[in-house]
């Protein structure tokens, strides 16, 4: 990676960053909002490092953690900026410092619960990218209370997914990946932001993530559909969410 600095962005926070032409010109800014989770955090990181495939730069906000998490930023150096938040500013503020400071044409809000597997970045844009329309794609998951749980969209939505005989991630993802190569469904349910890919222009359209709002998934979404945009469900990303709140 090119230069670093560290950067005072104000009294409060620290910013360590890499000059901006190191960027990549097309790809997608991931941002993981993060509070003192430091192996999920290193477990999501070395999992976008090893299985991404196509350009990408990691905002890391860190909320005023406590441990080795703010030390993370001396382990990975590649194709990432570290934000010191001096206070835990929660993890909508935390996306959207991480909006501001990227510059890539695709958009993808994270927790550090998430485990990815081969290809699910460029699974997740390829959906995106199919339609102008297509404001935002999340994925199938495991362990979640909600709708995109993928035996939910089987008995739902989508009856054709395969009952699975493994619990591995990586083998699931080749499952469906065969099933339903390139495939998604639009949606009219909401899709959960804990991890989501998004058109920036999309995200320049309706603003930052709503901190006061009851539910911001329901309310950023509505905002999207009011501008104009679908949401999408792919069929063939699925990643792992552990049950650890942020």
């Amino acid at each position: 990676m090119g230069k670093r600095k560290q950067l005072g962005a104000n009294k409060k926070d620290r910013l360590v960053w890499p000059m901006y032409e190191c960027l990549p010109e097309l790809g997608t800014d991931i941002i993981i909002p993060v509070h003192n989770q430091y192996h999920l955090t290193r477990n999501l990181l070395e999992g976008i490092y090893r299985y991404t495939e196509e350009p990408f730069h990691i905002y890391l906000i860190d909320n005023a953690s406590t441990d080795d998490t703010v030390d993370l930023h001396k382990i990975y150096t590649r194709n990432i900026t570290v934000v010191h938040n001096r206070r835990n500013r929660g993890w909508c503020a935390g996306i959207n410092q991480g909006i501001c400071l990227g510059r890539n044409p695709n958009v993808v809000f994270m927790e550090a619960t998430v485990e990815v597997s081969r290809g699910w970045l460029s699974r997740l844009s390829g959906f995106l990218d199919s339609h102008p329309r297509i404001g935002a794609v999340g994925p199938l998951v495991s362990n979640n209370d909600g709708w995109q749980n993928i035996d939910r969209v089987r008995e739902k939505l989508v009856p054709e997914i395969p009952q699975f005989l493994t619990e591995d991630l990586h083998e699931r993802n080749r499952i469906l990946e065969f099933h339903f190569q390139g495939a998604g469904i639009l949606v009219a349910e909401v899709l959960s932001l804990f991890c989501v890919a998004l058109k920036r222009r999309a995200v320049a359209a309706v603003g930052p993530v709503n901190a006061g709002a009851p539910d911001c998934s329901a309310d950023y979404c509505r905002r999207l559909r009011k501008a104009g945009y679908v949401l999408g469900l792919s069929l063939d990303t699925y990643v792992h969410r552990h049950r650890i709140e942020f």
